[in-house]
């Protein structure tokens, strides 16, 4: 048994899980999987032993048990990255941390209309509430890129915990179609581009389980 666990939903549409999975993957950190199929009879029954939320994601490292998706990168990059996880500058430390906390917090309608599935592919016409959402999103992205991504292809230039909090919007946008600026597209296509979120996209539209909606199950 290795020291670090993931509890984690199906790939397919557990949006949360696919946060922290692509942390620990994009830096070399071994793991094992133990997948729990979400909305099922016994998913509660079999979350349990794992998760105090009986939600996912859920980190067991050791003695110690991290549920939310967000804990668990702030525990892995402090814990077992050295802090390697967020930008070394303080002030884009702070302004990763803030983006990745919004996008963790708010959004309801993208959360709502246009949950992650890797499955689907069609352009789907958002509400007013939602297209307010995608513009916010546009902005976070094309401001961080002017400011801070000089020095690579992610928010503040190399990844940081910032690019998989917004790694299952760049899914959903990619699936419902949403339009963007240049620099906002620019930036969704690095994060689909990078090999362990196709991966994950790869191996999500694969699974056979009952498709349904994802970002209630997560955390």
């Amino acid at each position: 048994m290795k020291d670090i666990r993931l509890v984690m939903g199906n790939k397919n549409y557990s949006s949360w899980s696919l946060c922290p999975w692509l942390l620990l993957k994009m830096f070399d950190v071994e793991f094992e999987e133990i997948q729990i199929a979400l909305y099922q009879d016994n998913t509660a029954e079999k979350l349990g032993p794992y998760s105090p939320s009986l939600k996912v994601p859920v980190l067991l490292h050791k003695e110690v048990t991290v549920w939310d998706s967000l804990a668990i990168c702030e525990y892995v990059s402090e814990v077992i990255l050295g802090g390697a996880g967020w930008p070394a500058n303080p002030k884009r430390k702070a302004n990763a941390r803030s983006i990745s906390a919004e996008i963790h917090s708010e959004f309801p309608a993208l959360k709502k209309d246009w949950p992650m599935n890797c499955k689907v592919s069609f352009s789907l016409s958002p509400s007013e509430e939602l297209a307010d959402e995608i513009s916010r999103i546009d902005a976070i992205w094309s401001c961080c890129r002017r400011r801070y991504g000089e020095n690579g292809n992610y928010l503040y230039g190399r990844f940081s915990i910032a690019d998989c909090m917004f790694a299952p919007v760049a899914v959903s946008f990619d699936a419902y179609g949403a339009e963007l600026s240049s620099d906002a597209h620019a930036y969704l296509q690095a994060l689909l581009d990078n090999p362990f979120v196709q991966k994950w996209i790869t191996l999500g539209r694969r699974e056979k389980e009952p498709l349904s909606i994802a970002y209630a199950s997560n955390g």
